[in-house]
């Protein structure tokens, strides 16, 4: 029998959901088979919820894993609920938020990093609501188990150009550092404790994927790859002579013109940046500590090394008005960047915007979990400056403005 399957659940609304290999999972498998346990998983990221008979599937195991956002959390409770309660374990970004919603369907609930939490659970059958305190030396985590998935369950085509932008070459993900330091007012992101990997771990890493996989393409999901310079520098110098090709994201302000040559030497083809509202009033009132200028600037670097710019954009958001919906068409306009995203404003639970709501003069709708995708098409709050049908409005007329291309 297993000690451990991990399952991921169906993520539906996806149009690819696949593209991004489950590096938390991933790391989880490799801490459990170092210390002996035999783990297996369970991709159901690309079925249909409505079809799945999860016990047809599952493994006989003594645990089960699940790891869930806010959106996949009503599917994982599904799944829970035809398993021994005590058997299964939950964590991922829901439960660290919202443990309590977990007690009825999972005997153990971890808050935090899952990688110690693991090793308790399997050797001393610890259960309840294990809390985790962020683990120092990340160095110290073996390599995610990316063998333990099918080849193409964690190397794509999908992913290089990322979501609408065409197949690529075959590509990865690859996690540098964990935490962000920062506090925007719509991000749920609870580990404000940044740690760095080591630049020859990143590059061993590198090494391993490029030997054992045949990969040399990857995307960098660090929150800001270029936090620390100096570190970022010492990467890049050490990826150079592997001959390989990425693609990160940074802060506006944490590049200049040295760090950015830098990166396009070691292999960086693009660079992208979560402008959210091109709206300084919005950006100070959301905690962003980010400006426009300081935004534009940061395109006009990353051009200049020859880096290709994406910018996530958001819409729906407090404060936001009509006015605000032009000045995102006059920035596109301004800056021409190579790609973008818009994603529509989530009050994901940890966020300050959905613990404190008055103070952002919303009204969140609904709290209906399954409705909380980023890339949906009706806002999820009111405002005090617009309703949740005029908020829809601004996203339909700009999603579409966006597609036409003209501000190229």
């Amino acid at each position: 029998m297993l000690d451990l399957c991990l399952v991921l659940p169906p993520n539906p609304v996806l149009a690819e959901p696949l593209m991004q290999a489950p590096l938390g999972p991933l790391y989880l498998a490799a801490a459990a088979r170092e210390h002996g346990f035999k783990v297996s998983m369970l991709d159901l990221r690309d079925q249909n919820p409505e079809f799945l008979k999860i016990g047809r599937v599952v493994p006989a195991s003594r645990y089960y894993g699940f790891t869930g956002t806010s959106p996949e959390f009503p599917y994982v409770q599904a799944m829970a609920r035809t398993l021994p309660y005590r058997s299964c374990i939950i964590g991922g970004a829901h439960a660290t938020a919202k443990p309590d919603d977990c007690l009825d369907d999972f005997g153990t609930i971890v808050r935090g990093e899952g990688e110690k939490a693991i090793i308790r659970i399997l050797g001393q059958d610890a259960h309840g609501i294990l809390t985790e305190s962020p683990i120092t030396d990340i160095d110290s985590i073996p390599f995610p188990a990316r063998d333990i998935l099918r080849y193409d369950r964690v190397f794509t085509r999908e992913l290089y150009r990322g979501s609408r932008y065409g197949l690529g070459p075959v590509s990865t993900t690859l996690l540098t550092s964990r935490g962000c330091p920062f506090s925007c007012s719509f991000c749920a992101n609870w580990d404000r404790k940044i740690r760095y990997r080591s630049p020859e771990n990143v590059a061993a890493e590198v090494q391993e994927v490029k030997n054992h996989y045949g990969c040399r393409h990857f995307k960098i999901i660090d929150d800001n790859f270029t936090l620390n310079k100096p570190r970022a520098l010492e990467i890049c110098k050490m990826l150079e002579p592997m001959r390989i090709r990425f693609r990160c994201h940074s802060r506006s302000n944490l590049i200049d013109r040295d760090l950015v040559r830098a990166m396009y030497r070691a292999g960086c083809r693009e660079i992208s940046f979560g402008v959210e509202v091109p709206d300084d009033e919005i950006l100070e009132r959301l905690n962003k500590r980010e400006t426009v200028e300081d935004h534009k600037k940061a395109i006009e670097l990353a051009k200049k090394a020859h880096l290709r710019v994406k910018i996530y954009l958001m819409i729906c958001v407090p404060y936001e008005t009509w006015e605000t919906v032009q000045k995102v068409k006059i920035f596109m306009k301004d800056t021409k960047p190579d790609k973008w995203t818009l994603s529509t404003f989530v009050p994901y639970p940890g966020c300050d915007i959905y613990e404190n709501p008055e103070k952002y003069d919303c009204r969140i709708v609904t709290k209906d979990y399954q409705s909380y995708w980023l890339y949906q098409d009706q806002s999820l709050i009111e405002t005090r400056q617009a309703s949740q049908k005029e908020l829809t409005e601004h996203r339909i007329e700009l999603y579409n403005w966006l597609l036409l291309g003209s501000w190229k």
